[in-house]
């Protein structure tokens, strides 16, 4: 280090050591990057690394976790960062909130487990009353009501019972800045301080041993990847008890990988520098203005697409900022060359990428990269006992309702949908029971139509209520019944029966909305114009039923009228025809139709044939507006 640099470093060591003292908290990284070096805005792995090298450059100085720095003297980080793994405390803990910020956010459930040698030894659970309401999707979530916390304890009482609990320990949760930075924001609203004990984030750690191994962090992969006895349900108590065998895995991992120490653990928390941030010549020619970039490797196959309203700066942002998802990271380390294509608008960017993406399947790219994935809920109404079932493709003679991207969902969704209405969920044509022998009907569960007779007629009208939930026209407490069921096994203690409930109610919720979304995107028909690269010419789509069904240059001089009729027809054939489901592979390009019909944008015109009462007057329209779309910017 040169002599400049080392004073500078010895200079600013000594500004964070003040800061630390007079805050008497730990303070993040990027503020311990401004104290140190004036810094006001990098990447985050460049942060942490310049500000590691002063911390492990100064006795005085430690971490306190993956992201934030301490005094090495405050009396519990220097009793505990030095014990071996083995032999240190750790309370391991989670918290319920009515939102996602902390200080706004309150919390409604702590649950905590006191370890010793890697061994649960001790557990604490509380609700708290929040002096808020509860918000509906939190309920949705956690199974936790308002008459469940009423005459519970206030978070002040709570916290200074969880601090006596977790009085000597490592405090660990999974995604640590989450639960630790709502404790803060209370202490600090009720007693002006934070918490000072070491923090292990078990997400960090997961991310180093198991980058690669897994789609996703979270607390549920880990547990089945990891067979935890207890299974996290969105519920405080047995989500720390997950987390609590989860941690004991990966800090064996740690030990197998030289960790001896608390402080080595939360050495291997932190950020790993990008090597992708020393190939930024290859974003050097990439042209300015909309388009879509493709990261061709050395065999020029295409590892990866992408689309831009800004193709430089959005290529260059791959380079700069933090790391991208997991795909494209692989991705960007074995592309040796990025292609570019330039559009005339981000609407012609955004169907040439789904476009390409279609037709390369890029290893990288998740969305509309499979559509073979993709399934349909039908409701086979042409049968002469009708059930529900989930189809790989809509189905003839039958109510098909979708595209869904995710099986799991659907069939979730669809049990939750069957036990709603009491729809069969057996798989005989003309199922019977003679000795009335069957569970769901006997646990009211289903209508029963192998009885036949008052039976059968119930499930035929059961049947028509869950048709109307599959195109839209269910009642809005339909799912009232369900919700009810959680909350009683919620106030049993029942939570991973109630957990399993809430699953199916998510699920439910997210292909409501996801239908939803489809019924809209189908009913927008009309024109769209959009800039071309030659500033003489527009581009117009003609879309019907979430479709584009022809598209045109058409000049933006003249009448305009003639060069749109082939258009025109197109879309009068298009409606025409009698309606069927989306394919799997038109999907994603009726929600970006959708999408550019509800909001235009400031280089796009929108005619949508039901606000001008049809077809011809929808051509003259968008005749009219060809000189009103702006240039390609």
């Amino acid at each position: 280090m040169a002599p400049a640099t080392a004073q500078l470093s010895l200079d600013g060591a000594d500004r964070l050591v003040e800061l630390l003292e007079e805050r008497r908290a730990p303070v993040a990284a990027g503020e311990a990057a401004r104290c140190l070096f004036a810094l006001r805005s990098a990447p985050a792995p460049l942060v942490r690394q310049l500000v590691d090298e002063v911390v492990r450059a100064d006795a005085r100085l430690t971490w306190r976790s993956a992201g934030e720095v301490a005094l090495a003297d405050w009396e519990e980080v220097a009793s505990l960062v030095d014990l071996p793994l083995e032999q240190a405390p750790y309370v391991v803990f989670d918290l319920e909130t009515t939102g996602t910020r902390p200080g706004v956010s309150r919390i409604v459930e702590v649950g905590a487990v006191r370890m010793h040698g890697f061994e649960a030894v001790e557990t604490f659970h509380r609700l708290v009353d929040p002096g808020v309401p509860i918000p509906q999707t939190i309920t949705r979530i956690t199974g936790i009501t308002r008459p469940d916390v009423r005459g519970a304890p206030r978070i002040g009482r709570v916290l200074t019972e969880f601090r006596r609990f977790a009085a000597g320990a490592v405090l660990v949760a999974h995604n640590a800045r989450f639960d630790v930075g709502f404790v803060d924001a209370e202490l600090s609203r009720l007693r002006g301080g934070r918490l000072t004990a070491p923090v292990i984030d078990t997400v960090a750690l997961a991310r180093r041993f198991l980058e690669g191994r897994l789609p996703r962090m979270n607390l549920g992969t880990l547990a089945e990847r990891f067979d935890t006895e207890v299974r996290p349900c969105h519920r405080a108590l047995p989500d720390a008890q997950a987390t609590a065998e989860i941690l004991a895995v990966l800090l064996g991992m740690a030990q197998e990988r030289g960790a001896r120490t608390v402080g080595d653990a939360l050495g291997f928390s932190a950020p790993i520098a990008r090597r992708a941030r020393t190939r930024r010549s290859l974003a050097r020619d990439v042209p300015t203005g909309p388009g879509v970039y493709l990261f061709r490797d050395a065999a020029e196959q295409v590892l990866y697409v992408g689309k831009a309203s800004d193709l430089r700066a959005r290529v260059r942002s791959y380079f700069g900022s933090g790391p991208p998802r997991r795909r494209v990271e692989a991705a960007l380390a074995a592309t040796e060359r990025i292609e570019t294509r330039q559009v005339g608008s981000e609407l012609e960017a955004a169907l040439l990428e789904l476009e390409l993406i279609l037709r390369l399947r890029p290893a990288a790219n998740h969305r509309a990269a499979h559509p073979e994935r993709a399934c349909y809920l039908t409701l086979t109404v042409a049968d002469a006992v009708p059930r529900l079932a989930v189809t790989q493709r809509p189905q003839p003679s039958a109510v098909s309702v979708g595209p869904l991207t995710s099986q799991r969902q659907a069939r979730s969704a669809a049990s939750a949908l069957r036990g709603m209405f009491g729809v069969r969920s057996c798989r005989p044509a003309i199922p019977e029971d003679e000795e009335q022998s069957c569970m769901a009907g006997l646990l009211g569960r289903c209508a029963a139509p192998c009885r036949g007779a008052t039976e059968a007629e119930r499930h035929t009208a059961a049947v028509g209520r869950m048709r109307g939930w599959l195109e839209g026209a269910a009642a809005p407490d339909s799912t009232s019944e369900l919700r009810a069921r959680m909350a009683a096994l919620g106030e049993q203690h029942r939570f991973e029966e109630a957990a399993a409930i809430r699953d199916q109610l998510t699920a439910l919720d997210a292909v409501a909305r996801a239908l939803a979304r489809t019924r809209r995107a189908v009913r927008r028909n009309g024109f769209l114009l959009a800039p071309d690269l030659d500033s003489r010419f527009v581009q117009v789509f003609a879309c019907a039923r979430g479709r584009v069904v022809g598209r045109r240059r058409v000049p933006r001089a003249g009448d305009g009228r003639l060069e749109l009729q082939p258009l025109a027809a197109a879309l009068e054939a298009a409606l025409g025809a009698p309606p069927v489901p989306l394919e799997p592979e038109l999907a994603e390009q009726a929600r970006v139709v959708a999408a550019a019909f509800a909001r235009p944008g400031i280089d796009t015109r929108a005619v949508v044939m039901a606000d001008l009462g049809g077809l011809p007057a929808a051509s003259a329209e968008a005749a009219r507006l060809r000189e009103t779309v702006p240039l390609r910017g």
